[in-house]
């Protein structure tokens, strides 16, 4: 029960443009979108997202087209930045920040619920040359070993994130630019793989990075399974905080987020082949609710809630011209003023619109209040853009 089975003799670009390009055309389009390589020891996850000079995998081709698509896209502007982090033996670091710099990352919630990874390094980027350095750099920096299944075994998950952001570019009419801000997040995993002491000669320091892989990817299969079990009618408790990739990946399962999950098999070991499918076959029933992810300042709230009053006005307005009888409320008893349950509807109507315009107009008070005391801020994927930064938003005179 998968989507898609790719043979041996398919290329890694065959790969990339059926399950990967869809992800990130919706992530430059506001949508979250998550893809990890999920598979045992020396099955080609890494080769499959990483891949080589002469064979690119997942995560450089993302990449490319990242700036290849933008670069098409003339009615909007863009703002790049990148992080690179590792969990090894459970604890988060930074890939790409200096190593003097580097230490153990905090994963907090905001008050909207929303995970992050507190301090982590993110870098404005503009071609594609520069992510790709900040890539080898993190390479540079990640936990490798060497096992008997793998001579350069992966020995810790590693995200790789590209944070999208933009805006509609169009300036000529500022009554009608709206002024909202997408924002999404293209998370790139490359999980490490599950492995056996037994079969990788694993001991000391490579058996408790062993230990410490397989909890974690236990603890993302039992993820996955209750999620999946919510489509049965099973319900339970969740709880991504029984690991740290589960928790930074939390948006991605189950959540907010599209999400694609490529599973690679070898036939070296049976066992572990069959336990990838098993878990690929569960992770197909997982549900996601992805959705564009707007932000809006105060000032593109307020225009929002003007167009919104005059919309109002403009429906009262028509409805109060083709309805006579919309202005009288039936009184009981009195035989002149009777009304047909469509004018009675319509009186509802008008009531409940009213009440709205009401409301609206009240909001609008309120933030034409608060917009006269803020600074203007540029709200980011769950923190404030630094100063240096607030011009690219900024409308121009």
């Amino acid at each position: 029960f998968v989507d898609r089975v790719f043979h041996s003799e398919e290329t890694t670009r065959k790969v990339y443009q059926e399950l990967a390009l869809p992800i990130v055309h919706s992530a430059i389009h506001g949508y979250n979108g998550t893809i990890f390589a999920y598979g045992q020891t020396s099955s080609g996850k890494t080769y499959t997202m990483m891949g080589t000079e002469v064979s690119l995998g997942v995560i450089p081709q993302a990449i490319h087209d990242v700036f290849k698509i933008i670069s098409q896209i003339t009615n909007r502007e863009f703002l790049l930045r990148v992080s690179y982090m590792e969990i090894y033996n459970e604890t988060a670091t930074d890939l790409i920040c200096e190593s003097r710099k580097r230490k153990p990352l905090e994963v907090r919630e905001d008050i909207n619920g929303t995970i992050y990874v507190s301090d982590l390094t993110e870098e404005v980027v503009t071609e594609e040359d520069q992510v790709m350095q900040w890539i080898k750099k993190g390479e540079k920096n990640r936990h490798y070993g060497e096992t008997k299944m793998n001579e350069h075994s992966s020995r810790s998950h590693t995200i790789f994130r590209m944070i999208i952001e933009s805006r509609d570019r169009s300036e000529l009419n500022a009554e009608n630019c709206d002024g909202v801000i997408m924002v999404s997040h293209l998370n790139l995993v490359d999980l490490a793989g599950s492995e056996r002491a037994s079969q990788t000669g694993a001991k000391g320091v490579r058996l408790k990075e062993g230990c410490n892989i397989n909890r974690s990817l236990f603890v993302l299969g039992q993820v996955i399974k209750k999620l999946s079990d919510q489509q049965a009618g099973q319900y339970g408790f969740i709880n991504y905080r029984d690991s740290k990739l589960t928790r930074i990946l939390q948006n991605s399962l189950g959540g907010n987020a599209k999400t694609v999950i490529i599973c690679t098999i070898t036939p070296v070991t049976l066992e572990e082949t069959l336990s990838t499918l098993q878990f690929a076959s569960t992770a197909k029933f997982m549900k996601n609710t992805p959705q564009v992810n707007e932000v809006l300042n105060d000032e593109a709230l307020l225009k929002r809630y003007r167009k919104e009053i005059l919309d109002l006005k403009f429906y009262l307005e028509e409805i109060e011209d083709k309805n006579p009888d919309f202005f009288f409320l039936p009184i009981e008893g009195s035989s002149a003023l009777k009304v047909t349950l469509q004018t009675r509807a319509h009186a509802m109507e008008k009531q409940e619109l009213a009440q709205l315009l009401a409301e609206k107009e009240e909001l609008q008070k309120e933030n034409d209040d608060r917009i006269i005391n803020l600074t203007k801020m540029i709200i980011t994927s769950g923190t404030v853009l630094q100063r240096d930064h607030k011009n690219f938003f900024e409308t121009s005179d």
